[in-house]
């Protein structure tokens, strides 16, 4: 019998696990729940406390959650590109511009590798495309490390587009948009 997944508003009780996935999704680094060892520990209690808050990047109003049977299972971090640089100031000052104003950015996804292959990656993708539309962007992006093969194949799968190699963070990435057709149907 396959799970049933939901996909919901982040609240800031998810903060614990949803700093863990978005560490794993920043450091590239394939995490299961529970956590095995205490690696890290202080960017992922920043990262909670900035997911408590409001209006930052990493806020839990930015964030979209996956569960199953009330289990936080993945997320998917995303925001206008106009709200960037004010996001990015309330958290701090070394943050880069990731995003172009008439897009809507993917910052973060991430779902725990025992629950990968099962669709959860797409359908918050999804979830990420349809908050474009609804707050009027015809644009989606995203920045993949070069080297993360399973992550590629999924974007080009769901019709995202390579446009550039780039750094951030003095790191390789891969920039890929994807152009959203308007629909009227969401909500």
């Amino acid at each position: 019998m396959r799970a049933l997944i939901q996909i919901r508003p982040a609240q800031p009780a998810d903060a614990e696990i949803a700093a863990i996935l978005l560490h794993a999704a920043y450091t590239h680094t394939p995490i299961t729940f529970p956590l095995r060892e205490e690696s890290e520990r202080g960017w992922i209690e920043r990262l909670e406390d900035f997911f408590r808050q409001d209006g930052n990047r990493f806020s839990y109003q930015n964030i979209q959650v996956a569960e199953e049977s009330s289990a936080l299972v993945g997320l998917v971090l995303s925001f206008g590109g106009r709200d960037e640089a004010r996001l990015n100031a309330a958290v701090a000052s070394w943050l880069e511009r990731e995003a172009q104003d008439d897009e809507w950015y993917v910052d973060a996804l991430a779902v725990f590798s025992n629950w990968g292959r099962k669709g959860i990656g797409t359908c918050l993708l999804q979830h990420a495309e349809q908050q474009a539309r609804q707050h009027h962007y015809l644009k989606i992006a995203l920045h993949v490390a070069q080297d993360n093969k399973p992550a590629l194949a999924l974007y080009t799968h769901l019709h995202y587009v390579v446009t550039r190699e780039t750094f951030l963070y003095q790191r390789p990435f891969i920039r890929m948009v994807k152009t959203l057709e308007y629909r009227t149907d969401f909500g």
